[in-house]
């Protein structure tokens, strides 16, 4: 197995715009919005996609790969920030060059690029109150990525730290548990149409027909992630609106706030 290793901002949770984060790169500190930010978000073909720092990782004879390939795959890819673990994917992808985030998503203005593909289940996000573990050794200078196999001393702490860390898998067993068979199931999509129909809440369309009503999307207004262990389905959380505005609501400083939506687009 190959490892690869890469540094990012620091985010509480890796689940767009909206969310504030404790600037340690430069990038991060010049106020722009930092492409990591949708690390750890499900896209809407079911696989998570990984940024990595610009230039980072593309050299894919040193994860397994030959010259030429566009991907390899069976690639553990570890991220820190400020030298601390913040979370890991196993058995990735990762392309030779960057392609465009499935869903468009940008960051500010900025289209999306990623080099990596995971399923869910092998994304483990540490938990913002439990990243203490700072990388070692911890290697000299800055760098975007560093490449490792099993003999690498910084891959050894790693392994040697995911075996004592038990409670954070199961912790993160139980979110994927409630996000795919809870908020993402059809049960969500019913309850929201039963109680509001088929409008959007924010700009008002309606439709009533099958066809043109499959613009109608259930948009959740506590992330998927957030108190997960003893969260239950309520329809409080969830709203009914049209793919556009769904869009745009991802892109509000708060996404729980319908009404902010709402006066935004008058």
């Amino acid at each position: 197995m190959t490892y690869l290793l890469a540094r990012v901002e620091n985010f509480s949770r890796f689940d767009g715009e909206n969310l504030s984060a404790d600037p340690v790169m430069g990038y991060g500190r010049s106020g722009k919005v930092p492409h990591e930010i949708h690390n750890f978000s499900v896209a809407s073909d079911g696989f998570i996609y990984g940024y990595l720092p610009k230039e980072g990782g593309g050299d894919l004879s040193r994860l397994g790969g030959n010259r030429g390939d566009a991907e390899v795959s069976n690639v553990t890819v570890i991220f820190i920030s400020s030298g601390v673990l913040c979370g890991y994917y196993r058995n990735a992808t990762v392309f030779s060059h960057p392609i465009r985030h499935p869903d468009n998503l940008e960051a500010g203005n900025s289209p999306i690029y990623c080099r990596v593909k995971v399923q869910p289940e092998n994304a483990f996000l540490i938990p913002a109150g439990n990243r203490h573990e700072e990388l070692q050794p911890r290697p000299s200078g800055q760098f975007p990525v560093l490449y490792g196999n099993e003999d690498s001393a910084w891959v050894r702490w790693f392994e040697g730290l995911v075996a004592g860390i038990q409670q954070t898998f199961r912790s993160e067993k139980k979110r994927r548990k409630w996000t795919s068979s809870v908020e993402r199931s059809s049960k969500a999509r019913a309850m929201a149409l039963h109680e509001y129909g088929l409008r959007c809440e924010c700009c008002n369309i309606t439709h009533t027909d099958n066809v043109r009503a499959s613009i109608f999307e259930v948009h959740h207004k506590v992330p998927y992630a957030e108190n997960f262990e003893t969260r239950q389905l309520k329809i409080s959380d969830l709203a009914v609106l049209c793919a556009n505005c769904h869009r745009m609501i991802h892109r509000m400083p708060d996404v729980s706030d319908v009404n902010a939506l709402k006066a935004y687009l008058k």
